[in-house]
C-alpha cells in the first residue's frame, strides 16, 4: 500500500503521523531478514563527511536520520521522502547535516561535537522498517592518525604476537644447533680408533697363539712303541744309597 504524498506545508505533520504509525508497525511485525550497514568513518576536523548506507532494501518510502544508537523522534537530524526528494529537517538539526536520495548523511564542515553514533531509518512503502547505526569520529587536525583506536590496538597486540613467536622460534633452533654439537662432540670422543694389521680396538693384539710343536709328538710315540728297558738305570744314585 503506498502512503499518499501531502503538500508541502503537511511535511513535519505526514512525517509526525508516518513515524507513529512505523513505530507501531515495528513492535507488531518481525523484523525483515535484509541487514542495513553503515560502516564507521574517521575524520580531521572541519572535513565534509559522507556516511554511507549499504544493503539497501526495494521499494523505498524515505528514510529517517537520528543522533544516537536508536530511533528516537527528540534527536532525529531530518526524514526524507524518495519520490518528492523533499527533506524534513528534525530537533537535531544543526543546518550542516544533507540526506541524499541513496540515504547517505552527509556532514559539512564537521566539529569534534559531531562524534558519536549515528542511526538511519529506512521505511519501505508497506512501512515495515530497518535500522543501522554507524559511528562518526572526528579528531583535531594536528592528532588524527587515520585509524580508530581499536585498530592501532589490534596492530599492535599483533605486531607483539610476531616478535613473541620470531623469539621462541629463534630459541627453539638455537638449541636444537647446541644439542647437536654436544652430541657430535660425544660422539667424537668416544669413537674407538682405528685398528692396526695383529692390533684389536683397544690395541691388543689379535694374532693367533702359537700352535703346538708337531715334532715334539714324535719322540713320546717312539717311547711308547719302545718302552727303553734302561729305565731302571737312570734312578739316581741318591735313590740307591736310600734303599
Amino acid at each position: 500500500m503506498e502512503v499518499p504524498l501531502a503538500p508541502a506545508h503537511r511535511g513535519p505533520i505526514l512525517w509526525k503521523e508516518l513515524l507513529l504509525a512505523v513505530s507501531l508497525l515495528t513492535l507488531w511485525s518481525p523484523p525483515t531478514t535484509a541487514q542495513l550497514t553503515i560502516p564507521s568513518v574517521n575524520a580531521t576536523e572541519g572535513k565534509d563527511v559522507l556516511l554511507l548506507v549499504h544493503s539497501l532494501p526495494e521499494n523505498l518510502f524515505g528514510y529517517a536520520w537520528y543522533r544516537g544508537e536508536r530511533v528516537d523522534s527528540n534527536h532525529r537530524i531530518a526524514s526524507y521522502v524518495i519520490e518528492t526528494q523533499n527533506t524534513t529537517p528534525g530537533p537535531a538539526h544543526s543546518g550542516q547535516e544533507k540526506i541524499y536520495l541513496n540515504g547517505s548523511l552527509l556532514f559539512q564542515n564537521v566539529t569534534l561535537k559531531d562524534t558519536g553514533y549515528y542511526t538511519v531509518q529506512a521505511i519501505r512503502k508497506d512501512l515495515q522498517t530497518e535500522v543501522a547505526t554507524g559511528q562518526l569520529r572526528v579528531y583535531p587536525e594536528n592528532d588524527y592518525t587515520g585509524y580508530p583506536v581499536e585498530t592501532i590496538a589490534g596492530i599492535l597486540i599483533g605486531v607483539l604476537i610476531l616478535v613473541a613467536l620470531a623469539t621462541f622460534l629463534g630459541y627453539f633452533r638455537y638449541r636444537r644447533r647446541t644439542e647437536r654439537a654436544s652430541d657430535s662432540r660425544g660422539l667424537t670422543e668416544h669413537r674407538p680408533s682405528a685398528s692396526t694389521p695383529g692390533q684389536g680396538p683397544s690395541g691388543t693384539s689379535t694374532s693367533p697363539g702359537p700352535l703346538p710343536n708337531t715334532r715334539t709328538a714324535g719322540p713320546i710315540y717312539e717311547d711308547l712303541l719302545h718302552p727303553s728297558t734302561d729305565v731302571y738305570g737312570r734312578i739316581s744314585p741318591r735313590a740307591d744309597g736310600a734303599s
